[in-house]
C-alpha cells in the first residue's frame, strides 16, 4: 500500500504540475514573449522539486520550513499567470465590449461638446449669418429676373444687386447685365456668373478670418462622428479595443487645433481614451480588471481557485500521505509475552 501512495503522489504531482505549465505558459505569454517557455520550465522545476522535498522531509522528520517558502514564492507567480489565462478566456469578451463601448461614448460626447463650442465662435457666426443673407438675396434676385412677364435685370433687379454688394462689402464688376426682355436663357446664364462671381468674393471675405480653419475642423468631427458611431461598428469594422489609440490620437488632434481657435475662456479638454483598456491577457491588466474593477466577481473566483488547485493539492497531499506515522511499517516494541504474562523467548 505505501508504494502505491507513493507512486499515486507522484503521478498526481507530474499531472498537476503539467497543467499548471501550461496554464502559466498562456497566462505569460503576452508579458513574458520569447523567455516564456524558459520561465515556466523554471518555474514548474522548482514546485515539483519543492513539493517532493517536503514530501521527503515529513518523511525523515526533518525541518521543511525553508522548503515550503521556495514553494510559496514559486506558487505565487504560477497562480498568477494561471489566473491571467483562465479570467481572461472568462471575460475577454464582456471586458473588450464594455471598454469600447465606455470608450466610444467619451470620444462622441467630446467631439459634439468641441463641434457646438466651434459653432458659437463670433467668426462662425459671422460667416453663417452672411451665407444666409446672401442665399436670401440670390434667391430673390433668380425669381425677380425669371419674371415670364418681364425676363430680365430692371429696377427692382438693381435693388437686390445693391444689397448682394452690400453684404459683399465690395462691387461684382465685369458682367453685362441683361435689361428687361432678354431672352430666359441668356438671363439665366448671367445669374449663374453672377451668382458664382458673388460667392467667390464671400470666399475670400471670409478667408480673411479663421473660419475655413474651423470649418474644416467641423468637418473633420463630423467624419469622425460617423466613423465611430456606435460601439457595435467599433468592434466589427475597427478591430474592438485596436482602435482604441486612433480614436486616441483623433481625440486629442482635434482638442489640440479646436483650442488653438477657441478663446482662452472657451478652451475645451477631452478625456483621456488609454489605448491599454480592456487589455486583458496580461498579468497587470487581469489583476486590475478582476479585484480593482471586480465586473464579474464569479468570473473572479472561478477563475482564482482554478488557478489555485492544480498548484495547492499537491502541496496539501504532501502534508496528507507523508510524516511521521502515516507510511511508516507497525514496528512492534517492547517484550513479547504469552498468555499469562509469561514472556515469550524466540
Amino acid at each position: 500500500m505505501p508504494a502505491f501512495i507513493i507512486l499515486s503522489y507522484a503521478s498526481i504531482l507530474v499531472l498537476a504540475v503539467t497543467i499548471s505549465g501550461y496554464l502559466s505558459y498562456h497566462g505569460l505569454l503576452q508579458s513574458a514573449g520569447e523567455v516564456t517557455l524558459p520561465l515556466v520550465v523554471f518555474l514548474m522545476a522548482i514546485i515539483l522539486t519543492m513539493d517532493a522535498t517536503i514530501s521527503y522531509f515529513r518523511s525523515g522528520e526533518k525541518r521543511y520550513r525553508l522548503p515550503v517558502f521556495i514553494w510559496f514564492v514559486a506558487a505565487f507567480f504560477s497562480v498568477a499567470s494561471n489566473f491571467n489565462f483562465l479570467y481572461s478566456n472568462f471575460m475577454r469578451e464582456d471586458v473588450t465590449q464594455a471598454t469600447v463601448t465606455r470608450q466610444v461614448e467619451v470620444f462622441r460626447d467630446d467631439l459634439v461638446k468641441t463641434r457646438a463650442a466651434l459653432a458659437g465662435l463670433e467668426s462662425v457666426r459671422y460667416a453663417t449669418t452672411l451665407r444666409k443673407d446672401l442665399t436670401v438675396e440670390l434667391t430673390n434676385l433668380r425669381d425677380q429676373i425669371n419674371d415670364p412677364l418681364r425676363p430680365g435685370c430692371g429696377e427692382e433687379c438693381r435693388s437686390h444687386m445693391a444689397e448682394i454688394e452690400r453684404i459683399l462689402g465690395d462691387s461684382i464688376t465685369n458682367l453685362a447685365v441683361p435689361p428687361i426682355g432678354s431672352d430666359l436663357s441668356v438671363v439665366n446664364d448671367w445669374y449663374e456668373r453672377y451668382k458664382s462671381a458673388a460667392e467667390a468674393i464671400l470666399s475670400t471675405v471670409l478667408h480673411t478670418t479663421d473660419t475655413p480653419a474651423v470649418e474644416a475642423l467641423a468637418r473633420r468631427i463630423d467624419d469622425a462622428l460617423l466613423e465611430y458611431d456606435s460601439a457595435a461598428r467599433v468592434l466589427i469594422s475597427k478591430g474592438g479595443l485596436d482602435a482604441l489609440p486612433e480614436m486616441s490620437d483623433i481625440s486629442l488632434d482635434i482638442e489640440r487645433e479646436a483650442n488653438a481657435l477657441l478663446p482662452e475662456d472657451g478652451k475645451v479638454s477631452h478625456s483621456n481614451i488609454d489605448p491599454t483598456l480592456g487589455r486583458l491577457g496580461e498579468i497587470v491588466y487581469a489583476f486590475q480588471n478582476g479585484f480593482v474593477e471586480r465586473p464579474n466577481l464569479m468570473a473572479t473566483f472561478v477563475s482564482l481557485i482554478l488557478a489555485s488547485v492544480v498548484d495547492v493539492l499537491p502541496f496539501l497531499l504532501s502534508f496528507a500521505l507523508f510524516g511521521k506515522g502515516r507510511l511508516e511499517k507497525n514496528v512492534r516494541t517492547g517484550i513479547a509475552r504469552g498468555s499469562g504474562e509469561r514472556r515469550i523467548i524466540e
